[in-house]
């Protein structure tokens, strides 16, 4: 069970990055047949519609993804999905009311962001909710620019972005230290409060995956706090919170792009020229794989002795890729394995270390990352691994 909600969780992950995406209404509508509880995949189908010129259906969708947020205390989430689905139609006083009742009774994550939200009164939240624009970005956007005038605050809804600081001496010239954070869902950036004080950004920030992000001017959070004095409160707060923290999350990002894609692979493992047995051959899933490795569960049927006895065996790795005839071949070492119980039964797992490749199989595995085939890939491993298993 655990290993099928990991897949599942990987699926999910690579639509919020970017790596997938489904150009089919009706393609996507078989995802959520198996997925249908799940919120981002709901505001991503929402968000095709859109694309479809499908607007009703659309509405309908963004309604169910912020319903299904707001069950799993998710706010801000919640928020975007509401932002897109009001533009294209208007609410009612009674469905901004209803709306603002459910996140006031819903148990949020505790996070600055949703508390800053969460602790406003119902003419506060309408302000805002009218004051904020949604943004997507693609991986690699520069967001912001060092000494850029900080004249916004944005609130992320999903992906990673980095943010490298630049830092000066004592006498005002550069200096060519530099820190990098990783900023994620659930923080914010953007240095406008005080509203008195005018600053200028001492970094550079830049999108690491796709991200979705909720902005406001501080010119309209101005007006808004002159209104509604109870708001500036609530972001003095947030700005102090984050100030004390020093950081919102210190969850990491990882630097190194390793793809969580469930496949079925045929691992080949070459033996001594003195073992006469010939070459051992097993078949399992890539738990996560990146341009220079793998990482392999073998399946609990095959005994292998001990798995460190695997380590610096020379493999050949057979990746089953939809929509090819022969699939990727790939040469690398076993660079370390480990057992680990599942339900009483010992899994063995492989890390491999690719060696050599060729250009085709590069550029083919490459593709197959980042979705080129995105529908049928994603398809193809959805039935295979969740379904048939």
């Amino acid at each position: 069970m655990n290993d099928q909600i990991g897949r599942q969780s990987s699926i999910i992950n690579r639509f919020i990055d970017g790596s997938i995406t489904i150009d089919s209404i009706k393609e996507f509508e078989q995802i959520l047949k198996i997925l249908p509880e799940n919120p981002v995949l709901r505001k991503t189908f929402a968000d095709l519609l859109v694309h479809k010129e499908s607007l009703d259906a659309a509405v309908d969708e963004y309604n169910k993804a912020a319903k299904l947020f707001i069950n799993n205390g998710m706010t801000l989430q919640a928020i975007a999905s509401k932002i897109p689905e009001w533009q294209i139609a208007k609410p009612s006083h009674e469905e901004y009311l209803a709306f603002y009742s459910a996140l006031q009774e819903s148990k949020s994550q505790d996070t600055l962001i949703n508390n800053f939200f969460v602790r406003m009164t119902y003419p506060e939240y309408v302000a805002i909710i009218e004051g904020l624009v949604r943004i997507i970005l693609p991986a690699g956007k520069m967001v912001k620019k060092f000494r850029n005038v900080e004249d916004d605050i944005s609130f992320i809804i999903s992906g990673a972005l980095n943010k490298r600081t630049y830092h000066h001496l004592e006498g005002g010239e550069e200096d060519e230290r530099t820190s990098s954070e990783d900023l994620i869902e659930n923080s914010f950036f953007g240095d406008i409060y005080p509203f008195e004080e005018e600053k200028m950004l001492q970094s550079d920030i830049e999108t690491i995956t796709r991200v979705e992000l909720l902005k406001i001017s501080k010119q309209r959070l101005m007006g808004i706090c002159k209104e509604y004095p109870n708001v500036e409160l609530l972001l003095k707060e947030l700005y102090k919170a984050r100030s004390e923290s020093g950081k919102i999350s210190s969850q990491a990002i990882r630097k190194t792009v390793r793809y969580e894609v469930p496949t079925r692979v045929k691992m080949k493992s070459f033996q001594d020229k003195a073992d006469s047995k010939g070459p051992l051959v097993f078949e399992g899933l890539t738990q996560d794989i990146s341009m220079g490795g793998a990482c392999i569960t073998l399946g609990a049927k095959y005994q292998i002795g001990s798995s460190a006895d695997m380590i610096g065996k020379n493999v050949n790795i057979h990746i089953r890729v939809p929509r090819t005839d022969k699939g990727i071949n790939i040469l690398g070492m076993i660079a370390w394995s480990k057992e680990v119980s599942d339900e009483g039964k010992i899994t063995v797992i492989v890390g491999i270390e690719f060696k050599d490749m060729t250009i085709t199989d590069r550029e083919l595995l490459k593709k197959y990352f980042h979705g080129s085939d995105g529908a049928d890939n994603l398809i193809c491993s959805l039935w295979e691994t969740l379904m048939k298993k």
